[in-house]
């Protein structure tokens, strides 16, 4: 198994606002117009993260799906508009692939299980598709008091996995 160093260099990955590494893979040649201007109608980027590491809350404005290809799995977490948290574990063993729909909080962590403490460079490698297509534009990032003062019941998760 390649390390997360080789894959960084490997997928050309770079750091992402969120947290991570990612490349941008796939961008169709189609385009529609939405409420923020003009979108490729879908995109496709691989994403890492390392052990340690952790996608930040955040929230795009359409529907984001998460594959999983590799490493240790990936836990995504999400709270609904009504305050629900789900945490759904990406791996070979569980799920595969993931939808997040649009304007939903989330974020991600690679799991690092007792029975995985021994890999020397744990990390997750998934690809995520986005349609309509992501732009930055469409991009929000969490801030903590924010979404704590929304979700209070969630004040733990939230502090821990948000950088703002």
């Amino acid at each position: 198994m390649k390390s997360a160093k080789q894959l960084i260099s490997d997928l050309s990955l770079e750091a992402h606002p969120e947290g991570g590494f990612y490349t941008r893979i796939y961008e169709s040649s189609n385009t529609i117009n939405t409420t923020n201007g003009s979108r490729h109608s879908a995109t496709a980027i691989h994403y890492l993260l390392e052990e340690g590491d952790f996608s930040s809350w955040h929230r795009i404005a359409y529907d984001e799906i998460w594959f999983f290809h590799s490493g240790v799995p990936l836990t995504v977490h999400q709270i609904s508009a009504s305050g629900k948290l789900t945490s759904t574990v990406l791996s070979h063993e569980h799920n595969i692939s993931l939808t997040v729909n649009g304007r939903t909080w989330f974020c991600s962590e690679p799991l690092i299980t007792p029975d995985k403490q021994s890999i020397e460079d744990p990390y997750s490698l998934v690809s995520c598709v986005v349609t309509p297509g992501f732009d930055f534009a469409d991009f929000e990032m969490g801030n903590a008091e924010e979404l704590v003062n929304l979700y209070p019941q969630h004040r733990d998760i939230i502090c821990r996995l948000c950088r703002e």
